[in-house]
């Protein structure tokens, strides 16, 4: 009669573990997507009371204890996932974006002006090739010497945000749309 009182434990204990993992899952896939990393807001929103909860069934009854460590990392792995995963991303968007950057300048350097497009320093084999986002660029309006063009491709974090690159500092800004 033991037996079977242990073994309905465990089953109770692993539904309660395949839970978590099937709910970090659902999360890691949804919150992994391009321009999602601003969503891990809502998800400390939600870890912060399910934490105090699982601290009171801690505290409270006693056979729940050695849950709360396997679903805490669970949740924790999770969140380096995401973490990993867009940090990883942006790495990867900034270095080829700098790339272009960087031959739009010696472009400009070489022949006076900047390009009149992409195709002009970049094939379309390599902007396809690894390309994560898609990139932006308007040759300036006009010729005067404080004309720049426009080099931007939308934020890895968050969605219809800019990183768009200033060729004045050499430096790239995070730009928020206007709302208007």
């Amino acid at each position: 009669m033991q037996k079977l009182s242990e073994q309905g434990s465990r089953t109770t204990e692993l539904k309660s573990v395949l839970g978590s993992l099937l709910a970090a899952s659902i999360v890691t896939f949804l919150l992994s997507q391009h321009g999602a990393a601003f969503m891990l807001i809502f998800f400390g929103f939600i870890c912060i009371p399910w934490l105090l909860q699982s601290i009171y069934y801690y505290i409270s009854k006693p056979a729940q204890r050695k849950l709360l460590p396997q679903k805490t990392l669970i949740w924790l792995i999770a969140l380096f996932i995401i973490a990993g995963i867009h940090l990883v991303r942006h790495h990867h968007v900034r270095k080829q974006a700098q790339d272009i950057a960087d031959r739009i300048q010696r472009y400009a350097d070489e022949h006076g002006h900047y390009p009149p497009g992409l195709q002009s320093i970049v094939t379309p084999e390599e902007l396809k090739e690894g390309t994560l986002v898609r990139f932006s660029y308007r040759s300036p309006d006009n010729k005067g010497s404080d004309a720049q063009p426009a080099f931007f491709y939308t934020s890895t974090y968050v969605a219809l945000h800019i990183e768009r690159y200033d060729f004045n500092t050499r430096r790239w800004e995070h730009e928020i749309p206007d709302r208007d």
